[in-house]
């Protein structure tokens, strides 16, 4: 069934053992639809901005590199490279069609997937020679991703699209979903996920009482800190809340430190652990003598959610508003 395609790969496959030249070298190359041209540094942050032609095949995407992608046809072998993409396929392609993931969707601790995992165990998407030779006809990667890799890919003539995943806004992640449905035929699907992830934020909306105070949060994952433009602030925001860290002046993921934490005083603290571990890490946070001193601690305000659910960005992230939002009202 593959034949076709692997006698087109097997020349890739050498080029693996050579990715550094290849890597240098592409900057020499023009960029036809689907070949290979100059690549991006791997910590370019690339565009937000979801760019798609027509609903006939064949499709095209701009992706955040600003590669026109170009996809035959519904895509039936699908892979997936960064942790956020395995949430997003799985929640809009049948799982079989998965043939490759990230590894962090084999850790029962963080993934959303593992179940699906476990049952069809996938490639690991690092492994670019075993992907190859399993005759993909879709890969989606992060736009944090090798450019090596990606030109090999490109090169064997198979499409692969690099999302952006530095998500800021619950939106994004929503377009995310579309992104997915729209570049593996699964559109239907995707639609009606959409409209799910936004009855779910809804529905965490609508458990805040009217009139009802703003409760100070801050959300911290290890010695970080989520301040103004993430997708936690506007979790925040959306259930009627005050982002301390972003009252405070903290832009992005950055590390806290005592001060503060003591200065900014939340009346809520919202943090991750492994399954099973949750009072273990309330403690430890409880044990440290600036939190101790907020009125968080205090009042006992100290939210502590499994990491596959504070971490995401992914359509499981409707789980993190949720759970705040149950937190917060009750």
């Amino acid at each position: 069934m593959h034949s076709h395609r692997l006698a087109g790969v097997w020349p890739s496959l050498i080029l693996i053992a050579l990715t550094g030249i290849v890597a240098g070298a592409v900057e020499h190359f023009a960029s036809p639809v689907g070949g290979i041209r100059a690549a991006w540094q791997s910590n370019w942050p690339g565009s937000a901005a979801v760019r798609t032609g027509g609903q006939e095949y064949p499709r095209q995407a701009i992706d955040s590199d600003g590669f026109t992608v170009s996809v035959p046809g519904p895509a039936r072998r699908i892979v997936s490279q960064y942790w956020s993409i395995d949430d997003y396929v799985y929640t809009v392609v049948p799982p079989e069609r998965v043939i490759a993931v990230s590894e962090t969707a084999y850790l029962p601790g963080i993934s959303n997937v593992y179940h699906y995992v476990q049952r069809f165990r996938p490639a690991i998407a690092t492994d670019l020679e075993r992907v190859l030779r399993l005759g993909p006809d879709l890969l989606i990667v992060s736009n944090s991703s090798r450019a090596d890799y990606c030109a090999i890919v490109r090169s064997a003539g198979i499409p692969i699209y690099r999302a952006f995943t530095t998500f800021t806004t619950l939106e994004e992640l929503a377009e995310t979903i579309r992104l997915t449905g729209y570049l593996t035929g699964d559109d239907l699907t995707a639609d009606a996920e959409v409209k799910r992830f936004w009855a779910a934020i809804e529905a965490a909306k609508a458990r805040r009482p009217p009139n009802a105070p703003r409760p100070r949060i801050l959300g911290i994952s290890g010695h970080y800190g989520w301040g103004s433009q993430t997708v936690f602030d506007e979790i925040i925001r959306t259930l009627g809340g005050i982002n301390v860290a972003a009252e405070g002046g903290l832009a992005g993921s950055q590390a806290v430190n005592s001060e503060q934490i003591v200065r900014w005083n939340p009346e809520w603290i919202v943090s991750g652990a492994d399954p099973g571990r949750e009072q273990e890490a309330k403690a430890r946070l409880l044990a440290d003598p600036a939190i101790a001193l907020t009125q968080a601690a205090r009042e006992g305000h100290i939210l502590i959610l499994e990491n596959r659910v504070l971490l995401p960005l992914s359509p499981f992230t409707t789980r993190l508003v949720a759970a705040m939002a149950e937190a917060l009202y009750g």
